[in-house]
């Protein structure tokens, strides 16, 4: 969308760009939900739990909830935004390379509450996400690793995986298993859409903390709504009394990362504006969006063009009130489209994948990456496999390399560098609690269930 600001008023372009960003935040859920197929890296949590709800006839439902929480995650950090990004922005900037690296290897070490009945399976599954990120050239050194054609300079590209993994392996599995969504007769009638009073007391507070985990790791440059969403979803699997209805259609784990991902938005753009530091690929656009209009991107930004700012912030507020009233409206539209077209839906999800992946980089190569991962997507799901770990693996690997060499180099060689600082310090006990829990987990498991039987 850039190319069309050009010569537009600079609040107009900003609003533009932060109105399509926050947009695709609200439309990444619609396939993820409908078809299992994530419109992108953060809807892959929604994936989790809101298509076992469209399988039981509960996708307009999961769609209304997911916009409401999308909503109410994207007013929130707006609000944080507004209020505190000054304070925000100037406490984030203290974090350093070994911070970010033990927060990173915080993510990583989740993987243990998302290993569900067969932890060794979710190791194979990360040990091959970290081999599938090391593909490409070195962050530091610029040496090639793994490059056995030209195109793969770059690395794997993650989008391309996530379409082969999730659209064409879903595909195949489906085909095999002929399923069939009983789905009723085509309706249009609202009330199947809007959530009663018990789901939304069930998906009340889920939505407040992941709005507020959202805002807090979107914050953090390079963290992103992909590690906020997934850290919602852990949290609530954690939280939950009932751990065991995760992964079959639970509201509160489809509530929380979608209110984390859009309040990620905001908190990603609380650096930009404050700081001039991209919180994440797309404010990393918006710099350059910055620097094209003429405008300073730092801490001077806001007293020199607050103007330009608070209109791009106003924008952006009512951008998140037109997507609730769009994405409310249109939602019988999708579901009873899909109703219509299910006979051919196979196909149909196909195309758009591979068109998806062709439109990555105009190239065949990609379409390859995405027909390779659909068939490594069906095997997983077919030997039980969970995908999460892979996927997290996959984007925490590089930036936790990344921050390691850096810190090393900082530390000339001393890892004391991780125990040097006091919320260094908290991190890496943090890290090394949570893989102490990984350890005893099953052994306390089986003691629990013996005393219980």
């Amino acid at each position: 969308m850039m190319p069309l600001t050009f010569g537009m008023d600079p609040v107009a372009g900003l609003s533009l760009l932060t109105g399509v960003y926050m947009g695709t935040m609200y439309g990444g859920r619609l396939t993820s939900i409908l078809i299992n197929t994530p419109g992108d890296a953060p809807a892959i949590v929604t994936a989790i739990e809101g298509y076992p709800m469209m399988q039981q006839g509960k996708g307009g439902l999961a769609l209304g909830i997911s916009a409401i929480a999308s909503f109410i995650g994207g007013l929130f950090g707006l609000v944080v935004l507004v209020l505190f990004a000054p304070v925000i922005a100037e406490y984030a900037i203290f974090l350093g390379p070994p911070e970010y690296f033990m927060l990173m290897l915080l993510g990583l070490s989740m993987i243990i509450v998302l290993a569900g009945s067969d932890p060794i399976k979710a190791l194979i599954a990360t040990f091959f996400g970290i081999l599938i990120s090391t593909i490409g050239s070195d962050y530091v050194s610029g040496n090639a690793r793994f490059v056995i054609m030209p195109e793969l300079i770059d690395g794997v590209d993650f989008v391309a995986v996530i379409i082969g993994l999730y659209g064409i392996g879903e595909v195949l599995a489906g085909i095999e298993e002929r399923v069939r969504l009983e789905m009723g007769k085509p309706r249009f009638r609202f009330s199947e859409f809007v959530p009663n009073r018990g789901e939304l007391r069930q998906s009340a507070l889920p939505i407040l903390r992941g709005s507020t985990l959202g805002t807090m790791i979107g914050v953090l440059p390079g963290a992103g709504a992909t590690i906020a969403t997934f850290v919602s979803y852990i949290t609530e699997r954690k939280l939950s009394k009932t751990p065991e209805r995760f992964g079959k259609g639970a509201i509160e784990g489809l509530a929380s990362p979608e209110a984390a991902n859009n309040a990620a938005v905001p908190g990603s753009l609380i650096p930009l504006l404050a700081l001039g530091i991209p919180g994440s690929g797309g404010t990393a656009i918006m710099l350059g969006a910055l620097v094209m209009f003429g405008l300073n991107p730092g801490p001077m930004l806001m007293i020199q063009s607050a103007d330009i700012v608070w209109g791009t912030i106003a924008g952006l507020v009512i951008a998140n009130f037109f997507l609730l009233l769009s994405n409310i409206m249109l939602i019988p539209i999708f579901v009873n489209a899909l109703r219509i077209i299910q006979k051919h839906l196979s196909a149909i999800v196909l195309a758009f994948c591979l068109v998806g992946a062709f439109a990555i980089n105009y190239g065949l190569f990609e379409i390859w990456v995405t027909a390779i991962f659909g068939i490594i997507g069906y095997m997983m799901k077919r030997a039980d496999y969970p995908t999460g770990p892979f996927i997290l693996a996959l984007v925490l690997s590089p930036l936790a390399e990344n921050y390691l060499r850096q810190s090393i180099m900082l530390g000339q060689g001393d890892w004391g560098i991780f125990f040097a600082k006091p919320l260094t310090m908290s991190f890496t006990t943090l890290v090394l609690m949570v893989m102490a829990f990984g350890v005893i987990k099953a052994p306390l498991m089986a003691f629990w269930r013996r005393r219980r039987g």
